[in-house]
């Protein structure tokens, strides 16, 4: 890829890594337009809102 060769598992990780950046994309958007984002590796933000408690800290 991009004139190198890549091992498996740096091919792996890098479309691994491509997909958490899309997707945390369509999170902001998401938010932005004032939708619902889904809790899919569980609660969202406001998941733990509605809940009555605050969001882990990353």
């Amino acid at each position: 890829m991009y004139g190198e060769t890549w091992t498996n598992g740096h091919t792996l990780r890098a479309l691994i890594d491509h997909q958490i950046h899309h997707r945390g994309q369509i999170t902001v958007l998401m938010r932005q337009a004032g939708l619902k984002v889904p809790g899919i590796y569980g609660p969202s933000r406001e998941d733990w809102r509605q809940m009555g408690m605050k969001p882990p800290r990353i």
